[in-house]
């Protein structure tokens, strides 16, 4: 077994073996000579060996000159680990993974991103753009940390902070019949085009728009299903945030009757404990989303 040795006592060799005075070590050490002495005469019992020549009071002995790199080393890496502690106990490093889904990467993560890291530059911040299922899954067994997702239900083990609320349209090409229409939609008529399914497409479930359940077509990649909406290969409803404001060919109805919504929310578990960063990084977002909500939730009735 190991000797119980304290980093004072090796903080007080350092000290004396600096200074090749015991006096002046006190006094640096704010600590009486007797005490120093002590100290000295603890450690050496401990190690097994005499740190200082017995005859010229404050010259290390041989094996004083052997451990003192071990020492200054070790002194070094207690000042470190002390150092690091404090400064994850506080918020201002660590490691923290967060998950998003792929229209927050493109709308609000920039903002979230710059905020947070120019207030927390020594956080390690890893960001991971799934599905909603898929950051679900990955908040549950731990995986990431936190995640912006759509909620589908509540959950018992998940707690979860709700951001904002886009609502949901048809997209398709501006030169689509339905998106020159100015009448109200005509849902039965619409069931007859070509539809495509998507991953946001349970949110019309229960609704006259059900009728995108059923398409025959489902693309579950963003980049696929805009490829394939350029196209003209069919029409889907996308929320708000998901709509490729970047596309110069497709546009965006709002369906008005009924006002169908996706509630973003922040998700993190019940099950597992998190680093104090965290908290940092949740009142970011939290505050992101309060300032951009105006942009983030109210598109006009046709996007062109």
């Amino acid at each position: 077994m190991l000797p119980d040795i304290k980093i004072a006592q090796i903080n007080t060799f350092l000290t004396v073996a600096h200074c090749k005075n015991f006096r002046q070590a006190a006094n640096i050490l704010c600590r009486s000579q007797p005490a120093v002495s002590l100290a000295i005469k603890q450690l050496e019992n401990l190690l097994g060996a005499a740190l200082f020549n017995p005859e010229r009071h404050g010259e290390l002995s041989a094996f004083g000159i052997a451990f003192l790199p071990e020492a200054k080393a070790l002194y070094k890496h207690y000042e470190t680990a002390v150092h690091n502690g404090m400064s994850m106990a506080q918020g201002q490093s660590g490691s923290i993974k967060l998950g998003v889904l792929p229209s927050i990467a493109k709308t609000v993560l920039a903002h979230i991103m710059r905020d947070f890291l120019a207030q927390h530059p020594l956080v390690h911040l890893q960001v991971q753009d799934d599905n909603g299922d898929n950051l679900r899954d990955k908040i549950l067994d731990g995986r990431i940390d936190l995640a912006i997702s759509s909620i589908w239900q509540t959950e018992n083990d998940l707690h979860h902070t709700n951001l904002c609320a886009d609502r949901v349209g048809i997209v398709a090409l501006k030169t689509h019949p339905w998106m020159q229409q100015v009448n109200d939609i005509d849902w039965e008529a619409l069931s007859q085009e070509k539809l495509i399914r998507n991953g946001t497409t349970p949110l019309v479930e229960n609704t006259p728009a059900q009728a995108f359940l059923s398409a025959s077509t489902q693309v579950a990649n963003m980049t696929s299903l805009v490829a394939m909406l350029e196209a003209g290969a069919g029409i889907t409803t996308l929320p708000w945030m998901a709509f490729p404001k970047d596309s110069e060919e497709l546009a965006f109805r709002l369906i008005e009757e009924p006002k169908i919504k996706r509630q973003i929310a922040l998700l993190q578990s019940r099950r597992h404990q998190h680093m104090p960063v965290t908290k940092a990084l949740e009142q970011i977002i939290i505050n992101t989303f309060k300032n951009r909500s105006k942009y983030l939730e109210s598109p006009t009735q046709l996007i062109t």
